[in-house]
């Protein structure tokens, strides 16, 4: 048996799978990682960037830096689509087989794509967060970037600019995007874990498994008894205990896999 029809086997028998995604996915979508060679912190002290003081002291001593860094990012997210594998996630869902996916990204693709029970571990870059009521709320992606580009490409910049690009709260507070900054919590821990240790089966997608606490998910499942199916074209980063690895870009294996999955349950 192929590891292919291996993996759709598996999915068909259940109605409790759980994908957990990292930065490969998004990577497949042209998002660069983080930790990568070429990747954000070979080219920004996280210090910098990763923090909400660390961004704000650029603003005063390297705006045209910060500025430019923004719009590259604003570029970026304007080009990402989701990939076939991010369908195929979506697909699951409404085939009644994959119940959440639990992602490290923060760039909504999963939304996008059609997963309606996404956990953002990390937060989301098109949720807003209120810092004074603490309400969160999504926002459109469209407008969000357009008014950001504007915004940025219109006059001098500043901290000022940088802070107008959110929208006002409700309560009238101002609103941050709603992603984890260095020093902050992890979003949806205990909600996470606990879908965790009661899948049967855990996809695991383009995750190097060195970020915790989210990287511990995978061993939580497997610890509840599910059978772990890793995709990575890199490593097989949870080796001790994954019952199949698929050494492919998750873009170019979750096809496959539906396409085999389709015979059994189609």
């Amino acid at each position: 048996m192929g590891p292919y029809e291996e993996a759709a086997r598996i999915l068909a028998d259940t109605n409790k799978a759980v994908a957990f995604t990292g930065a490969g996915i998004s990577a497949e979508s042209g998002i660069p990682t983080f930790r990568d060679p070429g990747g954000l912190w070979d080219q920004f002290d996280p210090a910098e960037v990763g923090t909400v003081q660390g961004i704000m002291r650029m603003v005063e001593t390297k705006p045209h830096v910060l500025r430019d860094f923004l719009l590259n990012t604003i570029k970026i997210f304007e080009t990402s689509k989701p990939t076939l594998a991010h369908y195929a996630l979506a697909e699951l869902e409404k085939m009644g087989i994959l119940t959440t996916v639990i992602s490290q990204n923060i760039d909504n693709l999963h939304n996008d794509a059609g997963n309606t029970n996404v956990y953002d571990v990390h937060g989301n870059l098109f949720r807003a967060r209120c810092i004074s009521c603490g309400r969160r709320y999504p926002l459109d992606k469209a407008e969000l970037l357009k008014k950001a580009r504007e915004t940025l490409e219109e006059g001098e910049f500043s901290l000022q600019k940088v802070v107008n690009i959110m929208p006002k709260c409700e309560c009238g507070g101002m609103t941050r995007p709603d992603v984890v900054m260095f020093g902050e919590a992890v979003q949806m821990l205990h909600q996470s874990f606990k879908t965790s240790s009661e899948c049967e089966v855990m996809l695991v997608l383009g995750t190097s498994g060195v970020v915790y606490p989210a990287a511990a998910m995978p061993q939580q499942a497997h610890q509840g008894g599910a059978k772990i199916i890793e995709i990575n074209p890199n490593d097989n980063s949870f080796s001790a205990f994954t019952d199949l690895y698929i050494k492919e870009p998750t873009g170019e294996a979750m096809p496959k896999i539906m396409e085999e999955l389709n015979k059994f349950v189609g």
